[in-house]
């Protein structure tokens, strides 16, 4: 097999001429695989490598491409199949996990840990506060998906939030309570912002929207069990020489730290270095993902820290938009698990509505917002 690449204005291709008919089947021996004229020569020699591969394929899967990529669009589909179940499933499934540690500590509350540690409204108000204070200061941290190893920091974060969670158990007076949930906040704070980060790894921009979709659906997933969890967990831990409330706290935080094993091997750190993949089907990852990118941001693996895409976001007003109507929703949802267990029940139940009514409107000005600069611009 002989090949000459042809220099043109904006596009080469690569004539695959002279190709020996395959026992199986006979390919076009004029088939092209055209690349970029910036291309680096790894990126065509892999592209070659997966044409060539198309010679052991049967007849019905024999393709060689005549455009930019060397894949059929059944492949990159079985690709992105295969990213939703074993990826996406798995870190909702550690989002379930956080959230439920984050959010037990209502349903401890009424198991008995309040008499225990003689704890006032007061202070278990602080006790509430604590986490969200640190969750809101360490946000910041999901920018290490950019730095270090993303299966090694997201096992690291499982780990931690796991430790934490199940140590509540052990503690015995507010400070150490408040100590721990600051503790939890840093943790949880470090994992979930940034799973769209780390997703973005993996998948092209509008199929984003769907993956982080399913990820924050294991949030209402979580509360929709904890409730009967908490209930189950603590009804048996009565015949226990440990409190309910403790047990509530080890049962739910443990499996987090036996978890974090399972990730670190698990997630891979780019689409290239995925063990659920073939090594035709890492190729495809890489390359659907290389297509129409510049030369500098081609290699799927290369996550650096771009800090003029971090100033556009902060002068970005939706942005700021969508944040407060997050607060919103987050108020709703956090109030849930972890007031509605108590004593105040129409309190929050007030709270709640005026919440939702709140977001709701915030949440249609947020999705309407571009379509309005949209028809500004062109009218």
């Amino acid at each position: 097999m002989s090949s000459k690449i042809t220099p043109a204005s904006t596009r080469k291709e690569i004539e695959m001429q002279d190709i020996p008919t395959h026992p199986k089947h006979a390919i076009d021996t004029q088939s092209r695989l055209s690349v970029d004229d910036d291309e680096s020569i790894p990126d065509i020699v892999e592209k070659l490598s997966i044409q060539d591969e198309a010679l052991d394929m049967p007849l019905h899967q024999a393709h060689v491409v005549r455009s930019s990529s060397a894949y059929m669009s059944e492949e990159e589909q079985a690709v992105i199949k295969r990213f939703d179940r074993h990826l996406v499933l798995f870190i909702a499934f550690l989002y379930m996990l956080g959230f439920l540690d984050r959010s037990n500590i209502g349903n401890a509350k009424i198991a008995g840990m309040s008499n225990d540690l003689h704890l006032t409204s007061s202070q278990y108000e602080w006790v509430l506060r604590s986490f969200y204070i640190t969750y809101v200061l360490f946000e910041w941290m999901p920018i290490l998906y950019t730095v270090l190893s993303p299966s090694t920091y997201i096992a690291l974060c499982v780990l931690a939030w796991g430790a934490i969670a199940s140590s509540q158990a052990l503690v015995t007076s507010y400070t150490s309570l408040c100590f721990l949930r600051a503790l939890l906040g840093i943790s949880e704070a470090a994992f979930g912002p940034g799973v769209p980060v780390f997703l973005a790894f993996f998948y092209k921009q509008d199929e984003l929207a769907f993956r982080i979709g399913l990820f924050i659906s294991a949030a209402p997933l979580a509360t929709s069990v904890a409730s009967s969890l908490a209930w189950l967990i603590t009804k048996l831990g009565r015949d226990l020489p440990i409190a309910p409330w403790r047990m509530l706290f080890l049962v739910e935080g443990f499996p987090s730290v036996i978890v974090s094993i399972f990730a670190f091997y698990r997630i891979p750190n780019s689409p290239g270095k995925a063990k659920f993949l073939s090594q035709r089907e890492r190729r495809i990852a890489k390359l659907r993902l290389a297509k129409g990118k510049p030369k500098a941001e081609r290699r799927s693996d290369d996550r650096k820290l771009k800090w003029n895409e971090i100033w556009e976001a902060l002068a970005d007003p939706k942005c700021y938009l969508t944040a407060v109507a997050n607060v919103l929703l987050m108020q709703c949802r956090f109030l849930e698990s972890t007031s509605l267990p108590t004593d105040n029940h129409q309190r929050v139940r007030e709270f709640l509505l005026a919440s939702v009514s709140i977001h709701s409107s915030l949440t249609s000005i947020v999705l309407h917002s571009e379509y309005i600069v949209e028809d500004e611009v062109y009218n």
